[in-house]
């Protein structure tokens, strides 16, 4: 049996927060550090 490597949860993870970071301006909907960050200040 193969071994199951992290790489597909990781990516489910980092697509939901691009996902809930649509619309933002530059990085901020590209790139997932920031991206999350802002979902974390969206979410307060």
């Amino acid at each position: 049996m193969a071994r199951i490597k992290g790489a597909l949860n990781a990516r489910k993870k980092h697509n939901r927060v691009l996902k809930l970071a649509k619309g933002y301006r530059g990085a901020r909907s590209k790139q997932y550090l920031r991206s999350q960050a802002e979902s974390r200040r969206r979410e307060r």
